[in-house]
C-alpha cells in the first residue's frame, strides 16, 4: 500500500446528489431582524467540581487524564475514570471487551480510507477545491475538509493536516476582494455573481472546527508553519465569512430551516471557544435555545419525542410549525447532528441525554436491520435505498456516524452496515469519522 505521505505529494502538486441542492440556497438571505440577546446568565459551563475544594498540593498540575477522566491529587497524581474506562498511567483508556465486540482499530479505519483516497476521493476533492466554487462546489469539499481532520484528529499524522490546509488554501486564492471591504467567492449568474449564505456556512463550519482544533493544541502550532496558517484562518473566519454576512442582515445566520441555522450555531459556538467574544455565543445560544430574531422557535424546542419511540428525537425542519409536519428529513439532519454532539464535546449547553436520544432516533427508528434507512427523522417517507435496491442515494448517514464517538452500538453498526455503496458517496468522510470515532472509544479521546 502507498503511503499517505506519497498521496498527499501527489494532491498537492495540482496547487451531485440530494444531499445538497441549492433549492433553498437564497432563502431568507436579505431578511434582516432586530438584535436580540436574551439577558439571562450563561448555562452553558457547569461549575468546576474541584472549585473551592480546599487546598491542593499541586501534583496534578499539567496532568490530562483525558474527556473520560480526572487527576486526583495525593502524594502523586492519579487519574479517575469514567465507568467503562480504566487508568493507564496518567491517561483513561476504554476497559477491555470479548473479541468481535471490540471495536475496529483505528488503523484498520486508516487502511480503509487511504484506499477509498486512492480510488476515487483524492482526484474529486482536489477538483473541487481548485474550481472557483461558483457551482457550489465548496459547498460539497466540506465533506472532504470533515473527513481529512477526521482522519487527523484520529492519527496525530500531519500529513492529513498539511493536506486539508492545503485544500483550503486553494479555495481561499479565489475569494477576491469586494468594495466593500469583505473578500467573497462568485457565484451563479442567478444570484448577480455572488453565492450563498448557505453555500459558505455549509463549507466553513467544518474549516472553523479544524482551526479551533489548531487553537486547543499549541504543540502543534509550535511545529511548522501551523501558528501562522491558524491566525490567518480564524482571522478570515471573523472577517470574511462571519461579519460579512452578518452585516448584510442577521437572516443570513438566523436562517429559515433548522439544518441551515445550525451551520451559524456551530460556526458561533467555535469562534467563541477561540476568542471568548459574546457576540458569537449570542448567536450559538439564541439558535440552540434562546430568542431567534425573526423565528418563532429554537432548536430545543423544535425537538420532541417520537410518539412510538420516546427515547428518540423527533422535529420539524420548519420553525414553529405543529408536531408531525414537516419533519426533518435524515440526510440534512446530519448537520444538526454534528452541531450537537461537538457542543456536547465542548459542554456548550447541550448534553449526553441529547447524545443518547439522538443515537436512539438513528438506531430505532431510522436505520434498518437491512442496513437502508428512513428517508425523515421519524422513520417515515420511505427508505434510502429500497431494500435491495440500488444504492442511488447512499451516503445520508455520515454526519449522524459522529454519535459513534461515545455509543459502541453505533460503531458496530457502522462496521456491519455502512462500509458498503455508502462510501461511493465521499466515502473518506465516513471512514474519517469512523476512525475518530475508534479514537474515542478505545482512548478515550482524540490524539488532537
Amino acid at each position: 500500500m502507498r503511503s499517505f505521505t506519497s498521496l498527499l505529494a501527489l494532491t498537492l502538486a495540482l496547487t451531485a446528489c440530494d444531499g445538497g441542492t441549492a433549492d433553498d440556497a437564497g432563502v431568507d438571505a436579505s431578511v434582516a431582524s432586530p438584535d436580540a440577546s436574551p439577558d439571562r446568565p450563561d448555562a452553558m459551563t457547569p461549575p468546576d467540581p474541584g472549585a473551592d475544594a480546599g487546598p491542593t498540593t499541586g501534583v496534578c498540575e499539567g496532568v490530562d487524564c483525558g474527556p473520560v477522566g480526572r487527576c486526583v491529587e495525593g502524594a502523586e497524581a492519579s487519574c479517575e475514570c469514567d465507568p467503562g474506562y480504566h487508568a493507564d498511567g496518567l491517561r483513561c483508556a476504554l476497559d477491555g471487551c470479548p473479541g468481535p465486540e471490540c471495536p475496529r482499530a483505528v488503523s484498520e479505519w486508516e487502511t480503509l480510507w487511504q484506499a477509498e483516497w486512492e480510488r476515487r476521493d483524492r482526484e474529486y476533492c482536489t477538483e473541487l477545491a481548485t474550481s472557483t466554487g461558483v457551482d457550489q462546489e465548496h459547498y460539497f469539499l466540506s465533506y472532504c475538509i470533515d473527513g481529512l481532520t477526521s482522519m487527523w484528529r484520529a492519527t496525530g499524522d500531519d500529513a492529513y493536516l498539511d493536506l486539508v490546509l492545503g485544500l483550503i488554501d486553494s479555495t481561499l486564492a479565489d475569494a477576491e476582494l469586494g468594495a466593500d471591504g469583505y473578500r467573497h467567492w462568485p457565484g451563479p449568474a442567478t444570484n448577480g455573481g455572488e453565492s450563498y449564505p448557505l453555500w459558505e456556512s455549509y463549507y466553513w463550519r467544518h474549516v472553523v472546527s479544524l482551526v479551533r482544533v489548531l487553537h486547543d493544541n499549541p504543540e502543534v502550532r509550535a511545529r511548522a508553519d501551523y501558528q501562522a496558517r491558524y491566525e490567518e484562518l480564524l482571522a478570515f473566519s471573523r472577517q470574511h465569512v462571519w461579519e460579512k454576512w452578518r452585516s448584510r442582515g442577521e437572516g443570513n445566520l438566523y436562517r429559515s430551516r433548522t439544518h441551515m441555522a445550525s451551520h451559524w450555531a456551530r460556526i458561533g459556538m467555535e469562534l467563541h471557544v477561540m476568542t471568548g467574544e459574546m457576540e458569537y455565543l449570542e448567536v450559538f445560544e439564541n439558535i440552540s435555545f434562546g430568542e431567534m430574531p425573526g423565528r418563532p422557535s429554537n432548536l430545543r424546542e423544535q425537538l420532541y419525542a417520537n410518539p412510538s419511540t420516546p427515547s428518540a428525537y423527533t422535529w420539524s425542519s420548519h420553525w414553529g410549525v405543529p408536531e408531525g409536519e414537516e419533519v426533518q428529513d435524515t440526510s440534512h439532519a446530519g448537520a444538526i447532528v454534528s452541531f450537537i454532539v461537538e457542543a456536547t464535546e465542548h459542554e456548550m449547553y447541550w448534553t449526553a441525554d441529547d447524545h443518547a436520544a439522538l443515537a436512539s432516533t438513528l438506531l430505532d427508528v431510522m436505520w434498518q436491520p437491512d442496513g437502508s434507512y428512513a428517508r425523515n427523522v421519524d422513520g417515515t417517507g420511505g427508505l434510502y435505498p429500497a431494500p435491495g435496491g440500488r444504492c442511488g442515494a447512499c451516503g445520508r448517514l455520515h454526519e449522524w456516524l459522529v454519535l459513534g464517538r461515545r455509543d459502541r452500538r453505533v460503531q458496530a453498526r457502522v462496521e456491519a452496515d455502512y462500509t458498503d455503496g455508502n462510501l461511493r458517496y465521499f466515502g473518506t468522510q465516513a471512514l474519517g469519522i469512523a476512525a475518530l470515532n475508534a479514537r474515542y472509544l478505545l482512548d478515550g479521546g482524540p490524539v488532537y
